[in-house]
C-alpha cells in the first residue's frame, strides 16, 4: 500500500497543475486571447487540468483513507465533503477565462482564496492564530 507521503505529494501536484493551468488561461484571456488565438495550445492546456483533478483526487482519498479519515464503518469524515465541493469548483475554473474573459482578472484574487480555504479545512478547520 502506498504511503501517507506519496499520497500528499500526488494530491498537491494535482492541485498545482491545476492552479498553473487556471492561470496560464486566465493570463491570456486577460490580455485579450481568444479560443482561436491560443489554438492547439488551448487543448493541451484543457487537457492538463482534467487529469490533475484525476490525480489530485486520488491522493487526496488515499491521503485520508491512509490516516483514518474514510473507513467503512464511518465513512468520510465531515471536512472531507467540503474539501470535494472544493474540488468540483476548482474543476469548473478552467472553463471561465474564455467564457467570461472580462472575469479572468478576478481569478488571480480567486484561486489564492480558494487554496487558503481548502488548506485550512484540510488543517481540520484549526484556528489561525494561537
Amino acid at each position: 500500500m502506498p504511503s501517507y507521503k506519496l499520497y500528499k505529494i500526488l494530491h498537491l501536484t494535482g492541485i498545482v497543475v491545476v492552479c498553473m493551468t487556471v492561470a496560464g488561461l486566465a493570463f491570456h484571456a486577460w490580455l485579450d486571447g481568444t479560443r482561436e488565438a491560443a489554438g492547439e495550445a488551448r487543448k493541451r492546456l484543457l487537457a492538463a487540468p482534467g487529469v490533475a483533478m484525476v490525480v489530485s483526487l486520488v491522493g487526496g482519498m488515499g491521503a485520508a483513507a491512509t490516516a483514518g479519515f474514510i473507513s467503512s464503518e464511518n465513512g468520510f469524515a465531515s471536512w472531507i465533503w467540503l474539501k470535494m465541493t472544493l474540488w468540483v469548483i476548482f474543476g469548473a475554473l478552467p472553463m471561465i477565462p474564455y467564457r467570461a474573459p472580462e472575469k479572468a482578472a478576478r481569478l488571480f484574487i480567486v484561486v489564492p482564496v480558494l487554496l487558503a480555504l481548502a488548506a485550512w479545512v484540510a488543517g481540520g478547520f484549526q484556528p489561525l492564530i494561537r
